[in-house]
């Protein structure tokens, strides 16, 4: 058997023998040092799987043995383990580095070029550009949300009724930037892009508007503003034209499945195809919701049955009810899709057909809801049954008993009378019994005076005798 591993600045080949650990520098058969401008795009190509230098090594080497161990990634034989251990030595032996300054440097500048060139590569993976055209419409819609608003409430001052007549801002926004002055507006020119009813209603209120008066200096501001708007909805919808166009390049299936928005939203979420390939069809089901997701698992609320998924148009035309059961079978088919994408096969009719399919059962499985949604446990109603308070007290936080009652309201205190003239009970302790004997005022001896009375009526005296000092050196 033949051992081949690679360094940095070279391959290297030795042969088996009986020796299992007693391998050493000498024993190296075949070599060869790249070049050092080389040295990176073959790390390079070794690290993308491209081994075609093999092949051209046992050309060069004139190498006919087909049992060959070859080392890079994950298998690992004596001789890769050899390099990693001596690979100074290695390269002073075959005159690559001076001196261990020069090793350091040149380790540097190559990996260093190495990277470089793994960052380009990811770079151009065709996800992460879908990725930052998701976020860029993100960003985009929320600006022409803005702007439109502002030109509503700015032209409203003009023409006010035609804020209520024209609802979407994209129609609003080319009626301002095509026309603007209220006399613009007839009903000839408004048919040519709009339903004649509303043509005529936008033209009647132009006639009896009540808006201000402007100038057309002030009007040729609004119809500026308007034209950069429209403007912005163009770019808007060319950039959805490269998005859709980019999701069928790399994602096919995908696209088919889900839609071009929804599958391009499910990447950006996820971090890249690559990572979303790798997630199982539950965690697709519910990303976009991770709030709702940590919020049940925390707090014990009600679980997501859906993320982003939602915008797809079999969920939202069906009932709430089965909402979840058909975002649950879409997420399956999206994991399938996605994984097709990664192997380059087109199964996208058949996953269509099998979706479709399994809505239609749903449907017809789940035609009404089967039961209310219960409750969560912890805000449940329980009557007079104490509540959450019946809760927390079964846990051993207990209320006293001598709170329950309330005054007020007119209620008794729990587990007492109320004192009056027939309350018979007295608490002087020299009243009680002890067990198995008489009173202990019984008999001729006079009952003894408590320590406490004494302290009290002592604690009377000196108060009074206080009084009486204080009375008379006021006086004098």
């Amino acid at each position: 058997m033949l051992f081949i591993a690679f360094a940095p600045f070279g391959a290297f080949a030795l042969e088996a023998n009986s020796k299992n650990d007693g391998y050493s520098l000498d024993d190296i058969k075949y070599y060869k040092i790249f070049e050092n401008e080389d040295i990176p795009k073959i790390m390079y190509a070794l690290r993308q799987g491209d081994f075609e230098i093999i092949a051209e090594l046992k050309n060069e080497w004139e190498i006919e043995e087909e049992d060959v161990s070859f080392e890079y990634t994950t298998s690992k034989n004596p001789l890769g383990e050899l390099i990693r251990d001596n690979l100074y030595e290695l390269g002073q032996k075959y005159e690559v580095f001076e001196d261990e300054s020069d090793f350091v440097s040149k380790m540097n500048v190559w990996a260093t070029a190495f990277t470089k060139s793994m960052m380009k590569k990811s770079s151009e993976q065709k996800d992460k550009l879908i990725v930052q055209t998701v976020n860029a419409l993100d960003n985009l819609d929320e600006t022409l949300n803005l702007f439109s608003e502002r030109l509503r409430e700015w032209y409203s001052l003009y023409f006010p009724e035609m804020d209520n007549i024209v609802k979407k801002h994209d129609i609003y926004v080319s009626l301002v930037s095509e026309y603007g002055d209220r006399e613009e507006y007839t009903r000839t020119k408004l048919k040519k892009t709009m339903p004649s009813n509303v043509a005529r209603t936008i033209s009647l209120a132009a006639k009896e508007s009540m808006g201000a008066d402007v100038s057309e200096f002030d009007l040729k501001i609004m119809k500026n503003l308007a034209d950069e708007i429209k403007s912005m909805y163009e770019y808007r919808e060319s950039l959805q034209e490269y998005l859709e166009t980019s999701m069928n390049e790399i994602a096919p299936n995908l696209t088919k499945v889900a839609g071009a928005s929804l599958g391009a939203r499910l990447i950006s979420l996820a971090g890249g195809i690559e990572r979303l390939l790798r997630l199982p069809a539950s965690t697709i089901q519910v990303i976009g919701a991770e709030k709702a997701l940590f919020a049940h698992l925390r707090e014990r609320a009600l679980p997501p049955k859906h993320g982003v998924i939602f915008q797809h148009p079999l969920i939202q035309g069906s009932p709430w009810w089965i909402h979840g059961k058909i975002a649950r079978a879409i997420s399956c088919k999206i994991s399938i899709a996605i994984r097709a994408d990664a192997f380059g096969n087109d199964i996208s009719d058949m996953l269509i057909e099998d979706m479709n399919k399994k809505v239609a059962e749903i449907k017809e499985k789940f035609p009404e809801p089967t039961r209310k949604r219960r409750p969560r446990p912890d805000t449940r109603s329980f009557g007079n049954k104490g509540g959450q308070d019946r809760d927390r007290r079964s846990q051993g936080d207990r209320k006293p008993s001598g709170n329950r009652g309330d005054s007020k309201k007119g209620g008794k205190p729990f587990g007492k009378k109320p004192a009056g003239k027939d309350d018979r009970r007295d608490n002087r302790k020299g009243d009680r019994k002890p067990f198995g004997g008489k009173p202990k005022n019984s008999g001729n001896q006079p009952p003894k005076e408590r320590s406490g009375e004494k302290r009290r009526d002592s604690t009377k005296k000196v108060k009074a005798e206080r009084k009486v000092i204080g009375k008379t050196s006021s006086q004098n």
